[in-house]
């Protein structure tokens, strides 16, 4: 049977979409009946198909009809996005439950897309769902600005990544810590100069430093010091003068895109903070900021990942979601290392990381339980 019983009479109907791109395979069982289809993966072909869907269970004594399908990232979201706004309930699948149960029900190790939706209802069955959360309007601009701001942290460390590569290549024995360099003193170096070391030389000691000192004021003397020095020590080699003049703007290219995803993360935190305000006035149980443990950049962050307390029934149900749930590994006499499952949201184990590395410095929170 493919019906769950709400009360005394509520009947419903579980029908199983494979998403892909392009279109939707789906299984339902009606009495004794399978009914297959598919369709294409598109706003009005889905429409059509799940009103007919539903004109089926009314036909059938159905009070209900419950959408489930695999999290496919963003391909089934129409789908449960459309199921939603026609009154229907909507859940997912874990996709390895669907996989094992396939392997279980067809002795088959394969995947098609036909079988899949006949092996989501098998887990259905058994009650594995997975509930659809759909976020209010604050908890969801919360969460579409964290994804801003998740997307633009990776362009940045990629750029960084390149820069640093940059550097390695056009001025070898430049030793500067990441505070210096995406400080004033290495936003000066690059757009004085570009990081050249032949430029740098060529101008003398004497300018460099002025022009540097113009562009940050409280640049140190031994900085200015350690750049001149290496600056003759990549400038004592042979080099071309327009290879050299590319690697800088090169350089100085790449600053600027750091610079400006910097200021996009800002801005957007700026209004994280804001709205996680908003959020806090109504409901005292999100966490507060305090000095020394935990911002309230970090905390909107956090927030915007987790949802609302009241998706969570249990603090075990939101380490389960964050993937923090022990995972024990053991056979007979054999014990293996218990670890956390890692399965669950991993942009709530990367703000946690945020979080927690700075308590570990000296002198900081939990330094000296961790030194």
């Amino acid at each position: 049977m493919n019906f769950t019983t709400t009360g005394q009479s509520m009947r419903v109907l579980n029908v199983a979409f494979d998403v892909s791109s392009q279109s939707l395979n789906w299984s339902m069982e009606v009495g004794s009946s399978r009914i297959d289809g598919i369709c294409p993966n598109e706003t009005e072909h889905l429409g059509k198909t799940l009103l007919q869907i539903k004109r089926t269970a009314n036909k059938h004594g159905y009070g209900e009809v419950r959408v489930i399908c695999e999290s496919t990232g963003i391909y089934h979201r129409r789908l449960l996005q459309i199921a939603s706004g026609m009154s229907m309930r909507t859940n997912l699948v874990h996709g390895e439950a669907v996989s094992k149960y396939r392997t279980i029900q067809f002795a088959d190790h394969g995947k098609t897309d036909l079988k899949d939706p006949q092996a989501i209802l098998t887990v259905a069955q058994v009650g594995r769902l997975i509930k659809h959360r759909q976020l209010d309007s604050r908890y969801g601009q919360l969460r579409e600005m964290h994804r801003l701001v998740l997307r633009a942290e990776r362009r940045a460390r990629a750029c960084k990544s390149e820069l640093h590569s940059d550097l390695r290549s056009s001025f070898p024995d430049l030793r500067l810590d990441k505070s210096v360099l995406y400080g004033p003193t290495g936003r000066a170096l690059i757009e004085e100069f570009g990081a050249n070391p032949y430029e740098i030389v060529e101008v003398g000691r004497r300018v460099f430093e002025r022009r540097i000192k113009s562009a940050s004021p409280r640049t140190k003397r031994a900085t200015l010091d350690g750049i001149w020095k290496a600056a003759q020590a990549s400038a004592s080699q042979p080099h071309e003068l327009g290879v050299a003049e590319i690697q800088a703007q090169g350089v100085r290219q790449l600053y600027a895109e750091i610079t400006c995803f910097t200021e996009q993360i800002d801005g957007l935190e700026s209004r994280m903070k804001t709205l996680y305000d908003q959020l806090c006035q109504p409901d005292a149980r999100l966490p507060r900021a305090k000095k020394g443990v935990v911002s309230k950049r970090l905390l909107s962050r956090l927030v915007a990942e987790t949802g609302p307390p009241d998706d969570f029934q249990t603090v075990a149900q939101l380490m389960r979601y964050a993937g923090l749930n022990l995972c024990e590994r053991q056979s007979d006499k054999w014990r293996g290392r218990t670890m956390i499952s890692r399965r669950g949201r991993t942009e709530i184990r990367y703000v946690l990381n945020l979080m927690a590395l700075p308590l570990i410095r000296r002198k900081k929170l939990f330094g000296d339980y961790y030194w």
